[in-house]
């Protein structure tokens, strides 16, 4: 009998720790180590997670192009861009985490690119359209390097990350989660009609797709997996 008694003691013990492990799935990156760490067993599923409670179609739309401008819109909407701190100068903000920001913070979370980009990136895995296959959806991370039209507030070269989706028909748009969800196709960043005001300022070079990856996969990586070493 005491055998019996211990034995189920230890089993609702033991399921009680599975349920709490579960539980704990919001997360943050802090640090270029921990973020390489994170991305460099092939995958960014420690970053691109479900929302809590939200289906597979909170946003959807008579194309998949409408459901996804929802989307951007939505996460430009609640979210407002603030610098990470500085050190260790990069912090990576899952989705899940994001979300429970913006809920703690009355409808309005706060992060960078990075931040915009992976939130974005999960509601269109997740809940866009029915979920967007992996192979039409990833954050991407690059350098946008300016020919000229630049100051020293202004530097010429500076990190930017977005979000890219492949279309069924029709191409691969870059989606700008930071203003008004604005997709486009080409090499211009969008990034550039917000931070300078064209036509004075539109000679660049263009954007790098250095770095891509969602919950399945990465691919690339330089700067973002090679360094700095903080």
């Amino acid at each position: 009998m005491k055998k019996t008694a211990l034995l189920l003691v230890l089993c609702v013990v033991a399921l009680s720790l599975q349920n709490t492990t579960s539980l704990v799935s919001a997360y943050e990156a802090w640090g270029w180590s921990q973020i390489r760490a994170d991305l460099i067993d092939g995958d960014g599923s420690e970053f691109i997670k479900p929302i809590p409670g939200w289906g597979p179609n909170v946003f959807t739309g008579s194309t998949e192009m409408d459901a996804v401008l929802a989307a951007a819109e939505w996460v430009a909407e609640h979210m407002v861009w603030v610098a990470d701190p500085d050190p260790p100068g990069d912090v990576w903000t899952a989705s899940d985490q994001q979300y429970a920001k913006i809920i703690a913070g009355g409808g309005v979370g706060e992060g960078d690119c990075e931040d915009f980009s992976i939130l974005l990136c999960a509601i269109l895995r997740f809940h866009t359209q029915g979920g967007i296959p992996a192979d039409r959806v990833w954050v991407q991370a690059g350098l946008i390097v300016l020919a000229d039209g630049w100051t020293e507030e202004k530097p010429p070269v500076f990190g930017h990350a977005l979000v890219i989706y492949k279309a069924v028909k029709g191409g691969v748009y870059y989606v700008e989660p930071q203003w008004d969800g604005v997709a486009y196709r080409g090499c211009k960043p969008s990034i550039l009609n917000k931070y300078w005001d064209p036509p004075t300022h539109a000679y660049f070079a263009g954007e790098s797709a250095t770095l891509r990856f969602n919950d399945v996969w990465v691919k690339g990586g330089g700067f973002w997996l090679a360094g700095p070493r903080n």
